[in-house]
């Protein structure tokens, strides 16, 4: 599968809530909800997106060069009731598109965003910090990536789990004579066919579209 974030790395089966770890970009955290989980009921439908917990400030950073195409603040009134409801949503957000196939969006910030509408940024850029605003249980990044067909990332049309196109670690063992051996955890292993295979649906979706 094609790795789109090189510089995020995701360790599976970890964490405060045993879902992995990200360190890198766009922020270290642990992952407190992955795609497509029902575990609230804010995702009572599907999340389409991946959370990862990280405290209050904490500077979000683009995973990888892209451009900016919609930046929506809290500090910005406006009668669109699609911006409205975008920012009852997802609060402080930005969004973006990789290359010719990809959108992507990182959202709750704590503040405006840092970066402008039509911007080309490079991987390490700070878009925004960390937050809870829009329809939060507190300070986390949601993190969303789906095909430029949709639009606005909507759930069930072909989103992906983000994590997916990381650089995932393997864990290492070691043998008794102490030689270093890497291995890939079988639960982990189960885990990824599952998402492979979610990701399949969701694209054969996007198609319909």
């Amino acid at each position: 599968m094609t790795i789109l974030f090189p510089d995020t790395k995701y360790d599976p089966e970890c964490g405060a809530w045993g879902l992995g770890t990200v360190s890198g970009y766009p922020c270290n955290g642990d992952v407190s909800s992955l795609f497509g989980a029902t575990d609230m009921d804010l995702h009572a439908e599907g999340h389409n997106g991946t959370d990862i917990a990280a405290g209050q400030g904490t500077p979000i950073l683009a995973p990888c060069d892209m451009v900016i195409t919609d930046v929506f603040s809290m500090d910005v009134v406006s009668t669109d009731p699609l911006f409205q409801q975008i920012k009852d949503l997802f609060g402080n957000s930005v969004w973006a598109t990789i290359g010719d196939d990809w959108r992507v969006m990182f959202a709750h910030m704590s503040e405006s965003p840092r970066v402008f509408e039509g911007q080309s940024v490079a991987a390490g850029t700070t878009l925004g910090y960390v937050g809870s605003t829009g329809q939060s249980t507190g300070p986390h990044l949601h993190w969303t990536l789906g095909p430029m067909s949709n639009r606005w990332l909507a759930r069930g049309a072909g989103n992906v789990e983000v994590l997916d196109y990381c650089d995932k670690q393997q864990e290492v063992t070691f043998t008794p004579t102490g030689s270093g051996v890497i291995i890939e955890d079988k639960r982990a292993v189960a885990l990824k066919a599952l998402q492979d295979a979610r990701a399949a649906i969701d694209r054969a979706t996007a198609a319909m579209y």
